[in-house]
């Protein structure tokens, strides 16, 4: 037995001689053999084997290499490294694979076959892994998958940088969260282990359960499921589809926010949403879509046989209650609302889901062909998409110009208006009730202008809304005054106010602009952008072209 201990020490020392005077440590700066059974040399290579229970074992500086069988390059000291491989740092990563070959001028390990590298936060499984053990960066080409805190990133290629914790994965790279049920695909996409961020910078698809989302470039963190995706970014789900320049989502908070181009469409309304800035809760089934920059929030859904209903207004307020059962569109601020049946104007509103009603706040205004009403508060009752009636509250005033120009008018206390077909049926009038009302012939001719007072009056209406008859309660004062006779003092209820000039045009709907301004970028809050750490690399890879270490000669 000491026999053999004295030939494998002197073996040792022959091929392994140490500089005493430089008194250089074991395995500083080169790779040293420190355990092994057998040596043999042929053909000019060392031929190493371990003894029948333990392994041969080398070591360069802190790092060790664990291997059944050796064969090493005495000139240039490259190792190459056979079954059951394992090289482990003393405050770094621990490597496992098949075979080995070790270039140790580069300081590179060529792993194959069964390749896992584990680091502090990350396992990382490949059929080829090159590891450079003086930068401690890892590199592959031919597919990679690593397994961090329930998520399985996988690629074609990719680099490990130890420095900063972070991955780079290029092609065909697949991030499945198996916490939260969803997957992400694209081409390049970096990963940084202490944080749990994955940043991806080309076009990216996310697979959920409750829809598809695409973006050019972004951010995800796979544990607080904190999202931040930029450039034409498009959320499709079964019940609605939205796009945006800008998305950011916070489900811990319960916080999702959209900038710039916002278009939202309800499928099960079949109603569009246009804006600058779109924040929605889903706990609270809430959305706001608010517009900036000289602009309005734009709504359209279908509104009768053929018409659309165009809503604007600085802000879009969507309630959807499931507990209360309370669905609403609330519209604030510079109200606008334009239809082939009825254009209107006013400083809130709220239009109510379930029983189809738009109820119109703060100086309300509704213009109807040739017709202007007004009141205090008013409400639209719609029905088969189609105004079915108008109810005035205080305050009400109607005004209806006439084929030659003149003006009737209906003012009270309190009106409801019946529609059939979109066209005015019937009006009723309650409480100090004022009508002028202009008798024409045929049409061409003004025969007189009737004035009447009373508590109350029924005007029934034919086609196009032309008076036909009108039937009167508890009159107080009636005259009719010849067309010579009328002043135009007279003509005039008192509160006349003709406000034709003030209906919305289309154009704001399909432009959204209120006025031309300048526009500065200060004008925009910012949301956290989705840039990546810088990543220290140590030495510069080149992911497209394939790095091969061997010299053995």
């Amino acid at each position: 037995m000491k026999y053999k201990l004295f030939i494998a020490v002197a073996l040792i020392s022959i091929f392994y001689q140490f500089d005493a005077k430089a008194q250089q440590k074991l395995g500083e700066g080169k790779i040293e053999l420190i355990q092994s059974e057998t040596l043999e040399v042929k053909n000019g290579l060392r031929y190493i084997l371990p003894g029948p229970n333990s392994q041969v074992i080398f070591v360069r500086d802190s790092t060790y290499m664990y291997c059944d069988l050796a064969i090493q390059n005495p000139k240039n000291k490259n190792v190459e490294a056979f079954g059951n491989i394992l090289i482990k740092e003393k405050k770094g990563a621990i490597l496992k694979g098949d075979t080995l070959y070790y270039n140790n001028s580069s300081n590179i390990a060529e792993m194959h076959g069964n390749v896992v590298l584990v680091d502090s936060t990350t396992t990382l499984y490949s059929n080829e892994l090159f590891y450079n053990l003086s930068t401690r960066n890892a590199f592959y080409y031919s597919g990679g998958k690593v397994i961090d805190n329930g998520s399985i990133l996988t690629s074609k290629k990719g680099n490990y940088f130890a420095a900063s914790q972070a991955i780079t994965f290029k092609g065909d790279v697949v991030l499945e969260d198996t916490v939260k049920n969803q997957d992400l695909y694209t081409d390049t996409l970096t990963y940084f282990t202490p944080t749990k961020d994955a940043f991806f910078h080309t076009e990216t698809k996310i697979v959920t359960e409750d829809g598809n989302l695409i973006a050019d470039r972004g951010s995800y963190n796979t544990t607080t499921g904190v999202t931040n995706f930029e450039g034409k970014v498009n959320l499709d789900s079964e019940d609605y589809t939205l796009l945006g320049d800008r998305m950011y989502s916070d489900r811990n908070k319960d916080l999702n926010i959209v900038k710039g181009n916002v278009y939202l469409l309800s499928k099960q309304e079949n109603a569009i949403a246009l804006g600058d800035d779109l924040i929605y809760r889903e706990n609270y089934g809430n959305s706001k879509i608010s517009a900036r920059d000289g602009k309005y929030a734009v709504m359209k859904r279908p509104f009768g046989d053929s018409d659309s209903l165009f809503l604007a207004a600085d802000t879009l307020l969507t309630i959807n209650d499931t507990i209360n059962n309370i669905r609403q569109l609330h519209a604030y601020y510079d109200v606008k609302l334009f239809s082939n049946q009825l254009l209107g104007k006013c400083d809130s509103l709220i239009y109510d889901y379930n029983d189809s009603t738009i109820t119109m706040f703060r100086d309300p205004i509704l213009w109807k062909d040739q017709q202007q009403i007004k009141a205090d508060l008013i409400e639209a009752y719609i029905a088969n998409n189609e105004i079915d009636s108008i109810v005035l509250t205080d305050n009400s005033f109607v005004i209806q110009q006439d084929t030659l120009g003149n003006y009737n008018q209906i003012k009270g206390r309190d009106m409801v208006a019946r529609f059939i077909n979109s066209d005015i049926r019937r009006l009723n009038v309650n409480g100090n009730c004022q009508t002028i009302y202009f008798a024409l012939e045929a049409d061409t001719l003004t025969m007189g202008m009737n004035k009447i007072d009373c508590s109350a009056m029924v005007m029934y209406f034919a086609d196009s809304s032309k008076l036909e008859k009108m039937s009167f309660k508890k009159t107080v004062d009636a005259m009719f005054i010849p067309p010579h006779e009328v002043e135009e003092p007279e003509t005039r209820l008192k509160g006349f106010k003709l406000r034709f000039n003030e209906k919305p045009d289309k154009a704001i709907f399909v432009t959204r602009k209120k006025i031309a301004i300048d526009i500065t970028e200060e004008d925009e809050e910012e949301l956290p952008k989705s840039l990546p750490p810088k990543i220290q690399t140590n030495a510069p890879i080149d992911l497209e072209k394939k790095f091969i270490p061997r010299n053995k000669n």
